[in-house]
């Protein structure tokens, strides 16, 4: 019963992302033997993709910084004509998004190290200004990342194929989780995340009950200093290239 649960494991992990991904990693968690629950903060939405207007013969590269573009990605290749194919070169943000480049089959990709910062690095490196780049992003993404790229004189055209937003409703029975359970895990991937965590819970006059308890799993240092700049309290970088990596480690966890 739910009373054995709260004495029984004065511990509980909550896996705060969008609605899909935190539901599977938090199955993945339980699957393995480790109490854990979805807290979703955001759901995703994609844009129509009968609103897609690309010329595939304007651009040089794609810049891929979430495997949630990959759909749109795939959309482009197929509907359009020109020389736009899978050969074509693609600048990817990290290991992840790599990996499921390579399932669907594309073969020319420049990877970068899990990093905003990285990726404008490598994408400044290996084009030239009058290369012309094309970005399939989220609606609601940071404008530095463009801002630094054109710094730079690099040309790119923006596709906004997708948004996440923010679930600020906490229902009840998490808040009762919360607030009873003794310590709390809370993993957590972007620094747009951990904001949205601690906006949720303001809402609800949480954040200082929870921030006392809480032990952050994060996978970046920005993502920790984001945290910690905006008053979370304990936070750890498990710094590993894939989500079940990350997860794996969680696991280990005395």
């Amino acid at each position: 019963t739910r009373s054995w649960w709260i004495k029984k494991s004065k511990t509980i992990t909550f896996v705060l992302r969008e609605k899909k991904d935190a539901e599977r990693n938090s199955q993945y968690l339980n699957d393995n033997g480790f109490f854990s629950k979805p807290f979703p903060i955001t759901t995703l939405k994609y844009e129509d993709f009968k609103s897609l207007n690309i010329s595939k013969n304007d651009f040089n590269y794609v810049i891929i910084t979430s495997p949630k573009a990959l759909k749109i990605l795939e959309k482009i290749i197929l509907d359009t004509i020109g020389n736009f194919t899978k050969d074509i070169r693609i600048f990817s943000v990290g290991f992840e998004t790599t990996y499921q480049l390579k399932k669907l089959s594309y073969t020319n990709i420049l990877q970068a190290n899990n990093s905003s910062q990285s990726l404008h690095n490598l994408i400044v490196i290996n084009t030239k200004k009058e290369d012309y780049g094309l970005w399939i992003a989220a609606k609601n993404r940071s404008v530095e990342f463009e801002k630094n790229l054109l710094n730079n004189n690099r040309k790119i055209e923006i596709i906004e194929g997708y948004s996440t937003h923010p679930i600020l409703e906490l229902p009840k029975p998490l808040q009762t989780d919360l607030i009873e359970y003794d310590f709390l895990n809370l993993v957590i991937f972007s620094s747009r995340n951990v904001s949205i965590a601690k906006q949720i819970l303001e809402n609800y006059n949480l954040f200082n009950i929870v921030k006392n308890k809480a032990t952050l799993y994060v996978n970046s240092e920005n993502v920790a200093n984001k945290a910690e700049n905006i008053g979370w309290r304990n936070i750890k970088i498990i710094k590993k290239n894939f989500t079940k990596e990350f997860l794996d480690n969680i696991i280990k966890l005395p």
